[in-house]
């Protein structure tokens, strides 16, 4: 993956921007990288393009993907850049280094920790501007921050010269063009926007591999290949132990495992017997408590409990909370001869034979009770006296 940025960096531009760094900052603080949206270099370069909180998002994982465990230098005068071309030469120290990257409204920032000589010289006055290097395509889309200098006097022809040593801005066809292409599994000729979707699908594929190694989906190549390669040695010493050959399937490492372990074929249940079983016993539970419902309701009628023209209604309350009903039957008074019979129904009277007409008529008389008399009584009195013609 790693590899794939370098190449892509290869045909990109290098351009800087300039912010400029307050006294106060010489201790070390969060400082704009590059702004949000569309903008331009001092001396009119660009426009180039970070976009929304999204695409500036993919920068900085570009950016974390192409430095890897390393983290972004900041020099003197660009002097990283300088001292790779021939003739010119010169030392390179660094004047502080980018700790981490942060994308805000506004644009990319970055917290920079200063070295104590370039914290003397930012305090002194001697320095003050923060000139960023950034990596991006013709079309002006920044793909990736690389470094930032220190200065007084960003020059962007400066820098793109220097750059040039190392990321060749005259040659994004070709040969070179060819090689990226191929390593990135593209087709002859396949445009920007297919070179770029094809890197932010690497570096999703990257988060992949991390996550499913146990580690942040932010993890560097370095330590993705570490993990990896960990998982791959411990794989070949589980099958290795159980006398397979390096490369065994992980199904057949499993069921090695499973036979040194000294599983017994005949104490497990195939899962198809396990699910009939369960269908029977399923069964057989329903047909238990179909029988308990049924013989709560008998008994409850043959104590006097419940009238027969209340049966239905006494099973349907049973199936549906057995042990409510219960506790109803044994609370309820036992019924009269008179009251147990069924009511005689004089015409354009409700038919009380009809289950439900007969506790629409009783929850009727509780409430009629309740707003009259303030009196609460239970559903079975009120059955009763339904059927006794009070109303």
């Amino acid at each position: 993956m790693k590899s794939a940025l370098a190449s892509l960096a290869s045909t990109a531009l290098v351009a800087s921007h300039a912010t400029a760094i307050a006294a106060a900052d010489a201790g070390g603080a969060w400082v704009q990288l590059i702004p949000a949206g569309t903008f331009a270099g001092r001396d009119g370069r660009g426009p180039f393009v970070a976009g929304d909180k999204a695409a500036m998002q993919t920068i900085v994982n570009n950016s974390q993907a192409y430095l890897g465990s390393t983290e972004a230098v900041v020099d003197y005068d660009h002097q990283s850049v300088f001292s790779a071309v021939e003739g010119v030469g010169g030392t390179a120290p660094a004047a502080g280094w980018i700790k981490e990257m942060q994308v805000r409204d506004d644009g990319i920032w970055g917290r920079v920790e200063w070295t104590a000589k370039a914290a003397r010289a930012i305090k002194a006055g001697e320095y003050r501007y923060l000139s960023p290097v950034f990596m991006h395509a013709k079309s002006g889309q920044v793909l990736a921050i690389k470094m930032a200098g220190l200065t007084n006097a960003p020059n962007l022809d400066l820098v793109a010269v220097a750059a040039s040593a190392l990321f060749s801005a005259t040659n994004p066809t070709g040969d070179s063009m060819d090689k990226i292409l191929a390593a990135l599994g593209l087709a002859t000729g396949t445009n920007e926007a297919g070179v770029l979707s094809a890197i932010n699908a690497l570096l999703s594929s990257s988060s992949a591999v991390a996550k499913a190694a146990g580690l942040a989906a932010t993890a560097s190549a370095a330590d993705i290949t570490s993990a990896v390669e960990a998982m791959a040695a411990d794989r070949k010493k589980f099958a290795e132990a159980v006398g397979l050959q390096a490369d065994a399937k992980a199904d057949d490492i499993v069921t090695a495992v499973h036979a040194a372990k000294g599983a017994d074929p005949a104490k497990f249940v195939p899962i198809a017997q396990v699910t009939a079983l369960q269908g029977e016993v399923k069964e057989l539970r329903d047909a238990l408590a179909e029988g308990k419902v049924t013989d709560a309701v008998s008994r409850a009628m043959a104590d006097g409990k419940v009238p027969p023209a209340l049966k239905d209604w006494a099973l349907t309350f049973a199936k549906a909370d057995l042990k409510g009903f219960e506790a109803y039957a044994a609370k309820a008074p036992a019924l009269t001869k008179t009251q147990l019979e069924e009511p005689r129904r004089q015409e354009g009277e409700a038919d009380l034979t009809d289950p439900t007409v007969l506790a629409a008529a009783a929850s009727a008389y509780q409430k009629k009770q309740r707003a009259d008399a303030g009196q609460e009584i239970d559903f079975a009195t009120a059955v009763n006296a339904v059927k006794e013609g009070k109303k």
